[in-house]
């Protein structure tokens, strides 16, 4: 899987933070999340004309701007900024417009909504959205947008299985210049300019079966049990399945880099790299062990059966009970491999 990402605009900014966090839920199509703290250089500005960039991305994908989510319930943003509030202001009166949020311990934030729906282009990759800047704004506030990217792919990892586990890698890279795809070459040369960001921060949320490989010990800052009733109440409204989630079953991986002011080509390219594995030497293949076995030991007595059995008598009634236990635990054991799902509900239901 390829995870180069890239953001690009217009206008003279620079991003204060920026967020990525990848949400790979069982039973659900993956989706990526991005957040964007910005402040504008030359003020005012009426928008700002944004482009992101991702090879996973197809046309069908749907893009939902995520502010109404920030802003419909305050314990939302203590979720997302891990902060509490101490106020929030609606923009001319309406939420739908944006709201300029304090709080306790961080500078304030100016939560906006995407001007338009966003788009991508007819070959997908590329998402476009404009952000509308509001009237009386100082220069130096920080302004923050955040929509979900809906993906049709299973997981947004790289997956290598062999007989005993699968391994999940995320090799996530924002702004790399090396090896510049044609797409952003093509959008650069409209008078678009890759961002300078100051912060980058990486979130992986996975569940807890899976286990953590590797991770870059510089830059994980946090591994902690997602809180899913928190994050149900934050977007399940875009996401009707994740009403489903229980929790204790997912963890999330903090990781956070920081630009430091290198001076490098590089300096505002960020890359995070972390592995995950999950054992699946489970139930299903211990089955097939098991019936694969009795099945070749149930052909070995067959045919030493065969070889005695009277011939007056009926072959049927010559078979012991043995057997015929043996066959029925084939048979089970058959069924159960090829619907387990099936059958651990009914046996749930069953003890309920």
């Amino acid at each position: 899987m390829n995870n180069s990402y890239f953001i690009l605009s217009k206008q003279n900014l620079t991003i204060e933070r920026f967020h990525i966090c990848t949400w790979d839920i069982e039973n659900t199509p993956s989706f990526l999340e991005i957040g964007i703290e910005f402040t504008i250089k030359d003020m005012p500005q009426p928008f700002v004309d944004f482009k992101f960039v991702a090879p996973f991305i197809k046309k069908s994908d749907k893009i939902f701007c995520l502010a109404s989510n920030l802003l419909s319930d305050q314990d939302n943003c203590k979720f997302i900024f891990n902060d509490t509030i101490e106020s929030l202001s609606e923009i001319s009166g309406d939420k739908r417009n944006g709201a300029i949020i304090n709080f306790t311990t961080r500078n304030k934030l100016i939560v906006l909504p995407l001007d338009n729906n966003p788009s991508t282009d007819d070959n997908g990759q590329i998402v476009s959205f404009k952000v509308n800047i509001p009237q009386n704004m100082t220069f130096g506030d920080s302004f923050y947008v955040r929509f979900l990217i809906k993906s049709t792919l299973k997981s947004l990892s790289r997956e290598m299985k062999n007989i005993s586990h699968k391994t999940y890698t995320y090799d996530v890279k924002l702004n790399e210049k090396r090896n510049l795809p044609d797409n952003v070459h093509q959008i650069i040369k409209t008078k678009y300019f890759l961002q300078e960001i100051k912060q980058c921060f990486c979130l992986h949320v996975v569940p807890n079966s899976f286990n953590i490989s590797f991770v870059n010990g510089n830059k994980l800052k946090n591994i902690r049990e997602l809180e899913v009733v928190a994050f149900r109440n934050y977007l399940s409204s875009k996401i009707p399945k994740l009403n489903k989630m229980k929790e204790g079953k997912y963890i999330i991986i903090f990781n956070k880099d920081n630009n430091n002011g290198n001076n490098n080509s590089n300096s505002d390219s960020y890359s995070f790299f972390t592995t995950f594995s999950e054992e699946i030497l489970g139930i299903n293949l211990i089955i097939f062990t098991v019936c694969a076995n009795i099945f070749c030991s149930l052909l070995f007595a067959i045919f030493s059966l065969r070889t005695s059995l009277a011939s007056k008598i009926s072959s049927l009634e010559q078979i012991p009970l043995e057997y015929w236990i043996v066959s029925a635990i084939l048979i089970f054991l058959s069924i159960l491999l090829f619907k387990p799902f099936r059958f651990i509900k009914n046996l749930r239901k069953y003890k309920n």
